[in-house]
C-alpha cells in the first residue's frame, strides 16, 4: 500500500488462459468456465468505464480540476483498508523493495524502470489524445514502437536518445484536464490511495490497454503482461522507498499526511507542472459531513 501513491497507472489484475497446451481434460473444462466468466468481468468494467465516463463528464467544465480539500467521508472505512494494505506492504513489497535496491545493480534498475514506463506508453497516447495533444500521443506512440523494438522490449530507452522525452498520462488526469473533480477520497484494497475519479480513470485505462485483450489469445503475451506487473509493483515500490519513509517518520498521523500527499501529486500531474491557478487553501464547500446532514434533517 504505502508504494501505491506512485501505482496509480499500473493495477495488478491476474488472468489465466484455459487455451494454454498444458490444460487438457476436465482441468480444462472447468478452466474453460472460469475464463468464460473472467471474459464477463471484463465486459462489466467495460460498461461501468463507459458509464462512469458519460455520468462524470456531464459536469466537466473547460479548465482542470485542482482539489482542495481532503475530502474523506467515508474515513473509518478508509482507515481500516489503509491498515491492511499497510500489513501486506510490511509483509511482501517493503522487504523485496530494500532487497532490489540492495543487491540490483544501477545498470539493472534503470533497465527495469524503462521497461516498466513503455509498458504504459499505450495509455499515454490514448489519454494524450483525449486530452487534445496529438503531438505528445505521437511522441508517446514514436516511444512505444523504438523501445519495443530497437530498445529490447523498452529495457534500453533509445527514443530519449532521439530527443523523445517520456510523459506520464492516465483517464485520470483526462478527466481532471476536462475539470472534473476528485470526489470522495477512496482507499482501495492493494492498490491505496484514489478517489472517484482516478478509481473511473482505473477502470478506464484497464479496458483500454492493448496488453489486456492481447493476452486472451496469446500465451507468451499473456505472460509477459502478468510478468510487468509485478516487476512495475517492484520497481514502484523502491523509488517511493526515501519519499514514503520519511513521510511516515515525520507525521502524527501517516494515513492523513500520505492522503494530502495524493491530492497534491495528483493536482501536480493534471497541470503537467504548471503553477496553480488558485492559493492551495480549504474548500469547506468540497466538505460534506454526514451527521451534520442528518441533523439538520431531522430538525
Amino acid at each position: 500500500m504505502l508504494c501505491s501513491v506512485f501505482l496509480a497507472g499500473s493495477r495488478v489484475v491476474l488472468f489465466w488462459n484455459p487455451d494454454s497446451k498444458n490444460v487438457t481434460g476436465r482441468g480444462k473444462f472447468v478452466s474453460k468456465i472460469v475464463w468464460q466468466k473472467i471474459m464477463n468481468l471484463r465486459t462489466l468494467l467495460s460498461l461501468c468505464a463507459g458509464a462512469s465516463l458519460s455520468m462524470l463528464t456531464a459536469c466537466a467544465s473547460t479548465q482542470p480540476a485542482q482539489d482542495m480539500s481532503d475530502y474523506d467521508p467515508i474515513e473509518p472505512v478508509n482507515r481500516i483498508v489503509h491498515g491492511v494494505n499497510g500489513a501486506v506492504d510490511f509483509m511482501i513489497l517493503y522487504p523485496a523493495a530494500m532487497w532490489y535496491r540492495d543487491i540490483a545493480p544501477e545498470e539493472v534498475k534503470t533497465a527495469v524502470s524503462s521497461f516498466v514506463r513503455n509498458i504504459g506508453e499505450p495509455i499515454n497516447a490514448l489519454n494524450s489524445l483525449f486530452q487534445g495533444e496529438p503531438e505528445q500521443a505521437a511522441a508517446s506512440a514514436q516511444r512505444f514502437i523504438m523501445n519495443s523494438t530497437i530498445g529490447f522490449l523498452g529495457f534500453n530507452d533509445v527514443a530519449a536518445d532521439f530527443g523523445i522525452p517520456y510523459h506520464s498520462e492516465d483517464f485520470g488526469q483526462t478527466l481532471g484536464h476536462y475539470g472534473i473533480g476528485g470526489g470522495p477520497y477512496i482507499v482501495l484494497p492493494l492498490l491505496g490511495p484514489s478517489n472517484l475519479r482516478d478509481s473511473a480513470g482505473i477502470a478506464a485505462d484497464y479496458v483500454m490497454n492493448p496488453l489486456t485483450w492481447a493476452g486472451k489469445n496469446s500465451d507468451t503475451v499473456d505472460n509477459l503482461y502478468l510478468g510487468s506487473l509485478g516487476v512495475t509493483a517492484l520497481d514502484a515500490r523502491y523509488r517511493a522507498l526515501n519519499q514514503l519513509n520519511e513521510l511516515e517518520q515525520t507525521s502524527i498521523d501517516y494515513y492523513a499526511a500520505l492522503r494530502s500527499l495524493y491530492r497534491q501529486q495528483r493536482n501536480a500531474v493534471i497541470r503537467n507542472g504548471a503553477a496553480p491557478t488558485a492559493p492551495d487553501v480549504e474548500d469547506e464547500s468540497a466538505s460534506f459531513d454526514f451527521d451534520d446532514a442528518v441533523e439538520a434533517a431531522a430538525e
